[in-house]
């Protein structure tokens, strides 16, 4: 399956209700996982990992003050004292 790159003719608001629609799916779907664990769940289950991580990625891509990795690259100083 070729990967899903929703930062491309997306905005942020269509990815972020594509992410939420997907999130309620996970939930519904994970809560039928339990009751029967069928293979045909777990398949869709997958399905929407897929698409759930398209998301993540596209947001970090289109917002990334908002949902950036969180890791920011800061230079440090050090300040020499001489003796």
């Amino acid at each position: 399956m070729a990967a899903i790159d929703y930062s491309i003719g997306f905005t942020r608001k269509e990815v972020e209700k594509i992410f939420a629609i997907h999130k309620a799916e996970l939930e519904k779907t994970l809560a039928s996982w339990t009751d029967s664990g069928s293979a045909v769940t777990k398949r869709r289950l997958d399905e929407i990992h897929v698409v759930i991580a398209a998301c993540q990625d596209a947001l970090r891509k289109l917002a990334p003050d908002d949902y950036g990795r969180g890791r920011r690259v800061v230079q440090s100083t050090v300040d020499f004292i001489p003796r």
